[in-house]
């Protein structure tokens, strides 16, 4: 099949500090690229998907503060901690955008993809960053595998059931220019070697795996790649004590797996937390402490 762009919008590689707030508190993030139409934080707190935010950048390349909405896409629980957000469609690329786009020294790496890429293009890998980059365990499974070259195909079958979970890092890789579409552009994997290298060991230092198939098409026990990396996610939050955001993870995780009998049982047992509302000053603050400081990858009783 072909690959479908997530993005309808250019996004720079730009680091700016922006303050975050939603219903109940307020905290500083950073962003790890900016676009017209969104962002990706790198924040020290999380947020469940499709809760609405407000945001206040501070873009220092452009001398603006950029206020803006914006919508929780996804989040990911692994240090560094990232949400993937969406500004309101205005249909017209603002202003500040343009700016960005002179002012930034990253300008270079702002550019349209295809809204989809073929099965059959080949990716090849880039120049690798010049200092060292935080790198998603998506995005270091497929620099990985990319090697002197590899189809779209090739790298989904190397991948097996863990390509649904990579599939979005592959053009945000592009978008950064880490990875391209054209031989002239490309470099010999040798030139990648001390940057994965290095990554890897800060993911294994975090106790972070990088995806990979299973066992299987279905997984040693019936559960499908993509379930058990949203279980493993979820638990995550729970441990952390993320009630919503551990609650929304295993409820997708049973939409790809309705009978799986542990993922059930894990929304069962959390269903007197699932409708509260993660309140610092709120009565179920507690609960929701108490759930954090004793899961240690357990379950509440």
């Amino acid at each position: 099949m072909d690959l479908v762009n997530p993005r309808r919008a250019p996004r720079l590689a730009h680091r700016c500090r922006v303050d975050v707030r939603d219903r109940f508190a307020a905290w500083t993030a950073a962003t790890e690229d900016l676009g017209p139409l969104g962002c990706q934080l790198v924040t020290p707190r999380l947020a469940a998907p499709g809760r609405e935010l407000r945001l206040r950048i501070y873009c220092e390349a452009i001398r603006q503060t950029i206020e803006t909405s914006g919508t929780v896409v996804w989040s990911r629980a692994e240090s560094p901690s990232r949400l993937g957000v969406r500004f309101p469609d205005h249909r017209a690329r603002p202003a500040w955008f343009d700016l960005l786009r002179l002012a930034a020294p990253e300008a270079g790496t702002a550019r349209f993809l295809p809204d989809r890429l073929p099965h059959d293009t080949v990716l090849r890998l880039g120049e690798p960053p010049r200092f060292m980059a935080d790198f998603s365990p998506e995005e270091v499974a497929v620099l990985r595998r990319i090697g002197p070259g590899i189809t779209i195909d090739g790298l989904a079958r190397q991948l097996g059931s863990a390509f649904e979970r990579v599939r979005g890092s592959i053009f945000s890789l592009l978008a950064r220019r880490l990875l391209v579409l054209s031989a002239s552009e490309s470099v010999s994997p040798s030139r990648w070697n001390d940057t994965l290298s290095r990554a890897e060991r800060a993911l294994a230092a975090a106790g972070v795996k990088l995806p990979a198939p299973t066992v299987g098409p279905n997984g040693a026990i019936g559960r499908s790649a993509a379930a058990q990396a949203l279980f493993d996610e979820g638990i995550a939050h729970l441990t952390a004590g993320r009630i919503e955001v551990a609650v929304s993870r295993l409820r997708e995780a049973r939409r790809l797996a309705p009978t799986d009998p542990l993922i059930a049982g894990a929304l069962q047992r959390l269903a007197p937390w699932a409708s509260r509302e993660a309140d610092p000053g709120s009565p179920d603050a507690g609960a929701t402490a108490t759930v954090g400081a004793r899961g240690k990858g357990r379950l509440p009783r």
